[in-house]
């Protein structure tokens, strides 16, 4: 599984996440899962913090973590149309 290199933070919300493969993420962090209450300090801010990574995951000091294999599922779901 390639690793992350860099994440920053665009329009407030979104993580552009790029991978050791050269590939670019854009995720929503709008659409972490409701039932996740870790993700709660997050949805309660408009502008989100700039958050670190170890390569593996995402990660906000004093915050929340998410992995990117859950980011990659999320994605996946995301992509699904709703039938």
């Amino acid at each position: 599984m390639p690793q992350i290199t860099r994440v920053d933070i665009l329009d407030g919300q979104t993580l552009d996440i790029e991978l050791s493969n050269g590939h670019l993420i854009l995720f929503d962090t709008r659409r972490l899962p409701e039932a996740d209450l870790r993700y709660d300090c997050l949805r309660a801010m408009e502008v989100l913090p700039r958050p670190d990574t170890d390569g593996r995951s995402v990660y906000w000091r004093d915050g929340p973590r998410i992995g990117l294999d859950q980011i990659l599922s999320l994605l996946t779901k995301q992509e699904t149309p709703n039938e």
